[in-house]
């Protein structure tokens, strides 16, 4: 099956990050565009009848951490637990993104680098200077600070939401390839065949 891929995440998600470089090489290697659409966590929460991390019972609170140490050691991506950051509101950093994603510019390295600035390097990301920084260190023009608050980027993050909802999107990160929904990174695998099907 032809792509693209299209992909729903959250920047500040960990299991979006696990998943991010691999969605990424997975696209190239097949030759086909991935589609980032990062969304607000609380649009897809409430459509799908997730909640909050803080929110969830205890024992799956628990078993979260359990699996992140899992799946930090398979992929060898070192992450912290519990980082100075989290959750925050990612807003900011998600319509930076978007804002370079609408100029025709590869985001692949800034989503990158934010999400590294959650889980590895415990940074906040709903600072300015740190999304600065992010796309200094990416090349890309500091002029995307101000895009990002222009009211036709929170259109488009809206959009994307909406769209979301609209594919019945529950969690993050989901990829579509054609009509089908693959939930979570550790569908990849399965993403990588369907491309090639």
């Amino acid at each position: 099956m032809s792509g693209p891929i299209i992909h729903y995440f959250f920047v500040q998600s960990p299991w979006s990050f696990f998943g991010f470089r691999r969605a990424v090489d997975i696209a190239k290697k097949n030759g086909v565009e991935i589609i980032h659409k990062p969304c607000r966590a609380a649009d897809v929460w409430q459509h799908g009848g997730g909640v909050p991390v803080s929110k969830r019972p205890k024992p799956r609170q628990d078993y979260r951490l359990v699996e992140l140490k899992r799946w930090s050691k398979h992929l060898k991506i070192p992450i912290h637990l519990h980082p100075a950051h989290f959750p925050i509101d990612e807003t900011f950093a998600a319509r930076t993104i978007i804002a370079v994603q609408e100029d025709g510019k590869d985001v692949t390295g800034l989503t990158d680098t934010l999400m590294g600035d959650v889980w590895l390097r415990e940074r906040d990301i709903s600072d300015p200077n740190t999304v600065r920084e992010a796309l200094v260190s990416n090349h890309l023009s500091v002029e995307y600070l101000e895009y990002a608050d222009m009211p036709h980027t929170a259109q488009i993050y809206d959009e994307n939401c909406q769209s979301a909802r609209e594919r019945n999107v529950f969690g993050v990160p989901t990829y579509f390839v054609g009509d089908e929904m693959f939930w979570g990174q550790d569908r990849l695998a399965f993403v990588d065949m369907a491309l090639r099907t």
